[in-house]
């Protein structure tokens, strides 16, 4: 009789619970292996245990066991938690759900799933984090890993901010960005943010980005996902095996990630060898200059105002030794397929010298 009363006292007070709240804070339980309810001075206690399933309005719970303290407004889950909400997928150790004001504190193991519209996944994790359920924003700190499908980019850090209302996120704390696999492209910086809506990446002071082609390092990368574009400013440097160059910006474009394309703006230098891994003997200098790469190599190039060059052709079985030095209003050259030149066009105002080997 006595657990007849107690079982009839608890059904009572779930549903006083579920009355009072509003619809959004709604408390609804589906499972539990087992209940016990105590009164303490601060009120009321709800003990669940084992293949616990509840919800609070529209977010779903699962875990292993929950408190619910129902006069501070907080629900303690731990053990396998899980968090459903729409296209919100959330998993942890640990939650701290707090119903004023909406917050999960989230600790071990924790992974947040998003499928965007398209039904591609986004997923961020690290070892600790706060969901603000109200603004829709997730912070996660220590051993942060992510992963955007869409953009086929994987990205770590030590401390991470997502806003999934405004589209908008960043990194910090060592971040780095490997886009498609490991050896297409790499960028570390001191702190990158993400604009959704553009599909924008912006890389802020001490930016590295390295592929299997080449290296750029400057203060301040913006790269545009969907021109396949990026902008490096704050004295770049770029190198590949073949060449060097330096500007005042550098703007290269790719195409499906491949780099096929370098603009230099202002004071640009190109210093660039005939052989993979040469010394860089040649050089060309401009106000701008535009290259061609394929394949890693420099194919063609442009050079526009003010511009001078330096160029050292060794004697080989199938070249003569030649140096060439000169200045004008415009260079043009190209290369072949093993890097040799093959054409050199100046044109205004040129002044220079060409010396050979004189074999008399």
């Amino acid at each position: 009789m006595k657990k007849i009363f107690w079982i009839g006292n608890l059904l009572l007070l779930l549903a006083v619970l579920a009355a009072q709240e509003s619809d959004k804070q709604r408390f609804r339980l589906i499972h539990a292996d087992r209940m016990f309810l105590s009164n303490a001075s601060s009120g009321q206690i709800l003990d669940l245990s084992g293949k616990v399933h509840f919800f609070y309005g529209d977010t779903e719970f699962t875990s292993n066991r929950a408190l619910i303290l129902d006069a501070q407004k907080i629900a303690r889950l731990s053990g396998n938690v899980v968090v459903e909400n729409d296209s919100l997928y959330l998993r942890a150790d640990s939650l701290a759900y707090y119903r004023i004001p909406q917050v999960l504190n989230l600790g071990g193991n924790v992974r947040l799933t998003q499928t965007t519209k398209e039904g591609k996944n986004r997923w961020m994790q690290g070892d600790h984090a706060i969901y603000n359920q109200e603004k829709d924003t997730f912070t996660v700190w220590s051993r942060v890993k992510a992963y955007d499908q869409k953009e086929n980019a994987n990205a770590s850090c030590g401390y991470a901010f997502w806003d999934r209302q405004q589209g908008y996120a960043y990194l910090i704390e060592e971040p780095e960005i490997i886009a498609g696999v490991e050896d297409t492209l790499s960028i570390k910086a001191d702190k990158m943010e993400y604009f959704d809506d553009e599909r924008k990446l912006i890389a802020t002071f001490n930016v590295r980005t390295k592929s299997k082609d080449y290296k750029a390092n400057s203060d301040f990368l913006i790269y545009f996902a969907d021109d396949e574009k990026a902008v490096f400013l704050g004295e770049p440097r770029f190198e590949n095996d073949f060449s060097a160059a330096e500007a005042s910006e550098f703007q290269l474009y790719f195409r499906e990630r491949e780099l096929e394309r370098i603009v230099l703006v202002d004071s640009c230098l190109v210093r660039f060898a005939q052989e993979e891994g040469a010394e860089l003997n040649n050089w060309v200098r401009a106000k701008d200059i535009e290259l061609y790469i394929d394949d890693g190599k420099i194919i063609d190039f442009t050079a526009d105002a003010q511009v001078s060059y330096y160029f050292l052709q060794d004697e080989a079985e199938n070249q003569d030794y030649f140096i060439n030095a000169a200045s004008g209003e415009r260079l043009k050259a190209k290369f072949d397929a093993d890097n040799k030149l093959k054409l050199m066009d100046m044109g205004g105002n040129i002044k220079g010298t060409y010396k050979f080997k004189n074999d008399s």
